[in-house]
């Protein structure tokens, strides 16, 4: 049975693994922003993979804001043809939008990162 992604459920750990600091907001002068993760000086908004373009939307966000934006999608099927597709939007994203894109793959917990290029 496939698990229902939770973003909660793995933000902490993607903290650790990448040695975050905590999140402020991102002023854009009609609105704050608050990214999910800063590391490394890039502002990273975290998405299930049925919610990525979501997530596209708050990374360009913190992109106006004068941060390097960065994507972390969480994804939990191994079905490789639709990785493939996944990974393929993603090359897209990174490349047209310079979103530093990240896949945060897991299986019972068993996560592993991949960076797409």
């Amino acid at each position: 049975m496939k698990r229902i992604c939770k973003e909660k459920e793995y933000t902490s750990i993607i903290a650790n693994r990448l040695k975050c600091n905590e999140p402020h907001p991102i002023e854009l002068g009609f609105i704050s922003v608050k990214p999910d993760l800063i590391c490394n000086g890039i502002a990273y908004e975290i998405e299930c993979e049925d919610k990525v373009h979501y997530g596209i939307g708050q990374a360009l966000a913190y992109q106006y804001g004068g941060y390097r934006a960065g994507l972390i999608v969480i994804v939990n099927d191994w079905d490789n043809d639709r990785l493939d597709q996944l990974i393929n939007f993603l090359r897209w994203v990174s490349n047209r939008l310079g979103i530093e894109t990240l896949i945060f793959r897991c299986m019972d917990y068993e996560c592993d990162f991949a960076r797409v290029k």
